[in-house]
């Protein structure tokens, strides 16, 4: 009997307190009453959905995933949150085990109870760094301490899988200051971590200080070397490195994440959201009034959608594959999309395994700890 697999669900809640230097993401300021539109609008997309779309997921009608991604999902009020688990259970009938996600802000955790009694069982905690001067400069509204005690509430409120998200390679970090801050993150005993390297995206705040001079560009070399002494650190202290930037304590995997890096659909809903049926991936607007405009008067938000080729999809599952620590079945590519890497790639393979960056482990192809680092390279080499 083969196993089913089953789709995830995400939901995108735009609102922040205040947004982060760094940020790139569909975001914008809590508003009261523009957020009770947007979550009216939400609930309307979900619960609409295989109205509006009928033929997606039609071998999938229910789901055993959800998350709430952001922005800071944390800021809305606990029955807003409710309305939309709601939906999302009536819409996708979630299994009775379903992993439920919510991305917090430090300084929301006062609410975690309800949150537990709303279903959330994992929280995704956006603490960035422990170190206040780290915090002020990337424009974030808490301090190390309000993190800590964040992490303990949530602990107390009965989240028994817990993550915390870090960035390395800040503006002016150092690696004594990565090892700080990693330190700080591993002596609360965390279920998974989710480590960045920092990325400086167009358009953003801290693109713009680095254009102009203000703060200094990334090191790739102190970037490389606070990259390897993560790995190392965490791995000594139990966890599994099983995705470039993710780290799991033994059965704590982002089970939602790794629909996205196994080529498994989902759904997704919100401003900006995108989501993936198994053939096409289709995605919203990206304006927060055009989103509720567009609910309250058409009914839907879909901005467009795009069939992807075989050669579209094997390119992506390979991609998303090669993240993971256990590689890709370069025959389950084939079989499922028809490219035989080995005989239209071997020049590049060739050249990218004299460099060190990849290893064949009979019919697995996986990066090496060398090809992580140098990851977008490989990647590159493929397109």
């Amino acid at each position: 009997m083969v196993e089913r697999i089953l789709p995830g669900i995400y939901v995108h809640l735009p609102f922040c307190h205040s947004k982060c230097t760094y940020c790139g993401f569909v975001t914008g300021s809590y508003d009261a009453d523009l957020a009770a539109r947007y979550v009216a609008a939400l609930e309307k997309e979900i619960r609409t959905f295989f109205e509006v779309h009928p033929s997606s997921f039609i071998l999938h009608p229910s789901a055993d995933t959800l998350y709430f991604g952001g922005g800071t999902p944390s800021i809305l009020a606990p029955d807003d949150l409710g309305r939309i688990v709601a939906a999302c259970r009536d819409t996708f009938c979630l299994t009775e085990d379903a992993e439920i996600t919510l991305e917090a802000n430090p300084g929301d955790t006062a609410r975690a109870g309800e949150w537990r009694e709303l279903g959330f069982n994992r929280a995704s905690l956006g603490v960035q760094s422990f170190l206040d001067h780290e915090l002020r400069a990337t424009g974030r509204d808490h301090d190390a301490t309000d993190a800590r005690r964040a992490f303990l509430e949530l602990r107390e409120a009965g989240f028994n899988n817990l993550s915390i998200d870090l960035i390395a390679g800040l503006p002016n970090q150092t690696l004594a200051d990565w090892k700080s801050n990693l330190a700080h993150a591993l002596a609360l005993e965390p279920d998974h971590l989710s480590l960045y390297l920092l990325e400086i995206k167009e358009g953003t705040k801290l693109a713009q200080m680095v254009s102009a001079g203000r703060l200094p560009e990334i090191d790739d070399d102190l970037g490389a070397e606070m990259y390897e002494h993560l790995v190392e650190t965490v791995t000594a202290a139990g966890f599994d490195p099983y995705e470039i930037s993710n780290f799991a304590r033994p059965g704590r995997r982002s089970r939602h994440n790794l629909k996205y890096w196994t080529d498994v659909p989902y759904a997704a809903f919100g401003v900006g959201a995108h989501g993936y049926d198994g053939e096409e991936r289709f995605w919203n607007v990206g304006s927060i009034h055009e989103y509720i405009e567009k609910m309250e008067r058409e009914g839907t938000a879909r901005a467009g959608r795009s069939e992807r080729t075989a050669r579209e999809r094997w390119h992506e599952a390979l991609m998303m594959g090669l993240r993971l620590r256990e590689g890709v079945s370069v025959g389950h590519l084939e079989t499922r999309y028809g490219v035989d890497i080995r005989r239209e790639y071997a020049g590049e393979l060739d050249r990218l395994d004299a460099a060190g960056a990849i290893a064949f482990e009979g019919d697995v192809l996986r990066l090496t700890p060398r090809g992580v680092l140098v990851s977008n390279e490989v990647f590159l080499a493929f397109l």
